[in-house]
């Protein structure tokens, strides 16, 4: 049961942290194509951790189902052949 949480846990971080440089690095080149300088207010970079906080707990939440009816697919009984 702890390894299962472990791995939701680095699951849940893993996607939050790629999701936050991914949304910085959209914002950098954008402010750079639309600018032409590097801007990127502390409001952004808020904005963008609670945005990637939301999006990599819905992904922990989508794998921690999927896996519970796998679980429970699995654990169901078979139905036997009529001979």
């Amino acid at each position: 049961m702890m390894k299962a949480t472990l791995k939701y846990i680095a699951l849940f971080v893993y996607f939050t942290a790629g999701l936050f440089l991914l949304g910085l690095n959209i914002k950098v080149v954008f402010g750079f194509v639309h600018i032409g300088e590097f801007y990127l207010p502390y409001e952004e970079i808020m904005r963008n951790l609670f945005k990637s906080i939301i999006a990599g707990s819905a992904i922990t939440l989508a794998a921690i189902v999927f896996n519970l009816i796998d679980k429970f697919k699995k654990c169901r009984k078979q139905p036997s052949d009529p001979e």
